[in-house]
């Protein structure tokens, strides 16, 4: 059975307790290869309501392949990035394609900055800037990478990737590239207390940069397979996935292939352990992680079986499943 129609026959609405999650959703692209076909689905949860599927280029081909989408929250639209370098516009009420342009090809990263100005949609190698009120790119650069965050202040994006070996500042104002950072195979980054969380999906090494005077903290944890391929990740029996961030930012939280959500304390850049999320027998394979409203609870992405459960984050609890709901990378959105 197709992933949308089983969704239709058994999504179910679910009553969170935290307080203000109908005016948010979480959205988030279905699974894709880093290359090639795509499903051309994302999927929108209006926390605490029912699940929907919506389409966005053509499924089985380039233009349906995206990882990790963005929002722009003053106009309420999911900006879709897609391998084929073309970027769709969505409704995130609606779910329907309002749009599309020409971004860079291979690009299926994508984020607005903190100034709401600019789209940065970035690819293997190269890093794209936009305008989104015109959709002209405004510059280029030849970094590239599966992972970016801003600076609060929006001054600068830090880029990284899985197979890179430093980490990239580029200052956005003058959109050149200022600064490199030692720090290896960013597979996901997360910007909290004024420091950058770094995930290593191969070695299981967490680490936590303070961009301002350069001091660099590394956590080993034992989310690591020693048989790590990149070319076979569907395999792999460990590795970090996304990041997410508790609503005061006083915690990082980071999905693992083992099955387990991985806890820091950004205060103390301190690891606080892991708990199990038992979503049926066998292997349960975490990919896509996002911290709901009120912070106790997140929404992670089972990838083995192909759908979403909500869990207590202290404790792995399941609350709900959402069969037929997956994503690599998911983003809370607020509609208030």
């Amino acid at each position: 059975m197709k992933i949308a129609a089983k969704l239709a026959l058994t999504a179910v609405a679910f009553t969170m307790t935290t307080a203000g999650a109908a005016a948010a959703s979480v959205i988030g692209a279905f699974p894709a290869p880093p290359m090639g076909k795509g499903p051309g689905k994302i999927a929108l949860w209006p926390i605490g309501g029912r699940p929907r599927v919506a389409d966005f280029g053509s499924a089985g081909t380039p233009s349906g392949n995206s990882f990790y989408i963005a929002y722009d929250s003053l106009n309420r639209r999911v900006f879709v990035p897609t391998v084929a370098g073309t970027t769709y516009m969505i409704n995130a009420r609606t779910g329907q394609t309002e749009s599309h342009f020409a971004t860079i090809p291979g690009g299926r990263v994508a984020a607005i900055s903190p100034d709401h100005h600019w789209l940065l949609v970035l690819s293997g190698k190269q890093l794209a800037e936009y305008a989104l009120s015109s959709h002209k790119r405004r510059f280029l650069l030849p970094v590239g990478g599966n992972a970016l965050v801003f600076d609060p202040r929006g001054h600068d994006v830090f880029v990284g990737g899985n197979m890179d070996k430093a980490l990239t500042e580029v200052h956005l104002p003058s959109g050149r590239i200022v600064r490199r950072f030692p720090v290896h195979r960013s597979g996901d980054l997360a910007w909290a207390h004024s420091q950058i969380f770094s995930a290593d999906i191969k070695t299981g090494v967490m680490s936590i940069l303070n961009p301002r005077t350069g001091r660099i903290v590394h956590i080993k944890t034992g989310e690591m397979d020693p048989n790590f391929n990149y070319a076979k990740i569907p395999a792999a029996r460990a590795g970090f996935m996304q990041l997410a961030v508790s609503p005061h930012a006083n915690y990082v939280y980071a999905a693992g292939f083992s099955g387990h959500i991985l806890r820091f304390s950004s205060r103390r850049d301190a690891y606080l352990g892991q708990v199990a999320v038992s979503a049926g027998p066998g292997a349960n394979k975490l990919s896509g992680l996002a911290v709901l409203p009120g912070g106790r609870r997140g929404l992670v992405t089972v990838e083995n079986r192909m759908e979403a459960v909500i869990v207590q984050l202290d404790s792995g609890k399941i609350w709900k499943t959402l069969p037929g709901v997956a994503s690599n990378r998911w983003i809370v959105v607020s509609h208030g």
